[in-house]
């Protein structure tokens, strides 16, 4: 048995020593070619070259990932517009509707009986608020409001601001709705001085604080009372002193 594999073994072995020469000769011209490259890569920038490129490529992934991000977030920001678009178009569906049309015509309704009221006090002639429906730039569906009667002077323009403010007061307090008691206002000695009058007695006797910035020679005589004042000022005597 033994021989028979020893047999078996030199009868390989040339063919064994003929591979591994032509392994061995294969080997030494790979070597060679290293060598040769090695020199030529010695001699070159092809490291300094492959370094920036590395370099290139690693700011040009940095920026991909930055861009892939700015679009991700960009389609996003389109989902949302598109629901918001979407939930807009239902929002106009119900406020446009006949129903909700109704509730505007009951609601200005009940306004209007104030803001005539008060008007009427003050200038003996009934104010009221009409609205119309109109389609803005974008193509959306606005209720637009105004008053029936807009030639106004200067002064009774102030005076039907004045109007309505109290009248949104008293409105709000019918309608159990949150609001501010009281009203600021400015250019007020641009009314008649029998208006002011009369704004301070509605006021006084509804509980509403009026507070007015008005010149001293502008100012009724029957207001001229420093127990109406809030604050003076004076060309000698500005606010905080500036």
């Amino acid at each position: 048995m033994i021989s028979e594999k020893a047999k078996f073994i030199n009868n390989e072995l040339p063919n064994l020593e003929q591979k591994l020469e032509k392994k061995n000769q294969e080997l030494k011209t790979l070597l060679r070619e290293e060598a040769i490259l090695s020199q030529i890569i010695a001699k070159s920038d092809s490291f300094e070259e492959l370094e920036v490129l590395i370099s290139e490529l690693t700011e040009k992934y940095r920026l991909k990932g930055e861009y892939e991000n700015t679009i991700q977030q960009l389609q996003e920001v389109e989902d949302n517009l598109k629901s918001y678009n979407d939930e807009l178009d239902e929002i106009d569906d119900a406020l446009f509707s006949d129903e909700f049309e109704e509730k505007v015509k009951t609601q200005l309704n009940k306004f209007n009986k104030y803001f005539s009221s008060v008007s009427e006090y003050l200038y003996d002639e009934k104010y009221a608020l009409k609205y119309e429906k109109i389609t803005n730039r974008k193509g959306r569906k606005l209720y637009k409001f105004s008053a029936f009667n807009t030639n106004f002077s200067s002064g009774k323009k102030q005076g039907e601001i004045s109007c309505f403010d109290i009248a949104y007061i008293l409105f709000a307090r019918d309608e159990e709705m949150p609001s501010m008691d009281f009203l600021l206002n400015d250019k007020k000695e641009l009314m008649h001085d029998n208006q002011l009058v009369k704004i301070a007695n509605f006021v006084n006797d509804k509980n509403i604080q009026f507070v007015a910035s008005i010149l001293k020679d502008k100012l009724p005589s029957e207001l001229n009372n420093k127990d109406y004042f809030i604050l003076e000022l004076s060309e000698n005597d500005k606010l905080f002193r500036i």
